[in-house]
């Protein structure tokens, strides 16, 4: 248990550190309490016994016999299969934990993480042992410590964003290139040379740069989507559940890109109306998956409404490409069966805040600061213009 000394220091104690440490912990601790009592007994928990199991310790993919290896070591060490569960669990929470202490999370800045922290399509697959949770875990400390480095350069953050980067490199390959590409913009636009051009002017032309690259690779990205990405994604689902979406067809990269304006929304919300009527027991999941997209639209707010500057341009040209890159990775795995989409999606929706945590870090001198309350001519720049923003 924490000492009051070392809780102050991670900022966790007052009202204007709520949630609490321990308050993260008990959620994920219920979390994984509901998932392994109840949620399992209306549907899978995914590869989770299997990892549990040892039945994966064979399989070919190298990410995956290394976490049945974790899986089946703490299993051996506590004898008892929810305690694994809840070692995973406790291992995403202590992610968010270190999250919320560098954003100095406050005020209104708290109730998008909330939101996600609190629905069952990211609940459920961030407690229980299993890829979800590790990469959760993963990308925790890794937007701590990119709003670490924000707030003050340190190696130590450079160096563990950098490891995190990787881990999730090796556990969700496209996940964890998108993360990569956020942390270059990242370091270019918090350390890199400074530039004059406004974030617009460097979208456009960022946009036209990538434009020419998608030019030059395309006949490649064609080949490896058609040929590898979509079968694969097809064929994890129409042979094995009731609810895969038979109907959705994309044959090619060219279809996929296409289709992003319907297939997105639908991927990332999970069931339709008309799913929830031949299944109820999606509703909640279909509430959870609107209110994620909600969190999404108002992220996109901030990001653009951010004040000139380094922060704006670390959100619109940064942010939102990297997760426009994990979003189009995510679609061909979310949109054939309703239910994998919401396990696939978890792994990010962390991310799809990020805009709130950021503006959260600028605007506070230290994390137990609300910016209502702060002196603005002991603010730097990029902290005085969130509060010039907040009193508007």
């Amino acid at each position: 248990m924490p000492s009051s000394s070392t809780v102050s220091r991670l900022g966790m104690k007052g009202p204007s550190g709520w949630p609490r440490w321990w308050q993260v912990c008990a959620l994920f601790a219920a979390w994984t309490l509901f998932s392994v009592f109840v949620f399992s007994r209306f549907s899978t928990l995914g590869d989770s016994e299997a990892y549990l199991g040892g039945r994966y310790d064979d399989d070919g993919a190298m990410r995956t016999v290394v976490i049945t290896r974790i899986a089946t070591t703490i299993s051996s060490l506590t004898g008892n299969a929810v305690m694994t569960q809840l070692a995973f669990s406790l291992a995403a929470a202590a992610g968010v934990i270190y999250l919320i202490h560098q954003a100095g999370l406050h005020g209104r800045y708290r109730w998008p993480l909330l939101m996600i922290l609190l629905v069952p399509n990211f609940g459920i697959w961030a407690s229980v042992a299993g890829r979800e949770s590790l990469f959760i875990a993963l990308l925790g400390f890794f937007l701590g410590a990119v709003l670490g480095y924000f707030h003050r350069p340190r190696l130590h953050h450079l160096l563990l964003a950098v490891v995190c980067v990787a881990g999730m490199i090796f556990i969700r390959a496209p996940y964890g290139l998108g993360f990569a590409l956020f942390l270059a913009m990242f370091l270019l636009y918090r350390s890199g040379p400074r530039t004059r051009a406004s974030a617009g002017v460097q979208v456009l032309l960022l946009s036209m740069a990538a434009l020419v690259v998608l030019i030059i690779v395309w006949q490649y990205l064609d080949d490896y989507i058609t040929i590898e990405v979509l079968p694969r994604a097809e064929s994890y689902f129409t042979l094995h559940s009731d609810a895969t979406r038979t109907w959705v067809h994309i044959d090619d990269a060219a279809d996929l890109f296409a289709s992003l304006w319907w297939s997105l929304p639908l991927a990332l919300i999970g069931p339709t109306p008309m799913e929830v009527a031949e299944r109820p027991l999606m509703l909640p999941f279909l509430l959870s998956g609107m209110v994620v997209f909600a969190c999404l639209l108002r992220s996109l707010v901030l990001a653009f409404r951010a004040p000139p500057g380094m922060l704006r341009k670390i959100l619109v040209v940064g942010w939102l490409p990297s997760l426009m890159f994990i979003l189009i990775a995510y679609v061909p795995f979310g949109i054939y069966n309703p239910g994998s989409a919401i396990r696939y999606a978890s792994s990010f929706l962390l991310f799809v805040v990020f805009p709130s945590l950021l503006l959260s870090a600028a605007s506070s001198r230290s994390p137990s600061t609300d910016t209502r309350d702060a002196s603005r001519a002991d603010l730097p720049e990029t902290q005085r213009q969130v509060v010039a923003v907040e009193v508007q």
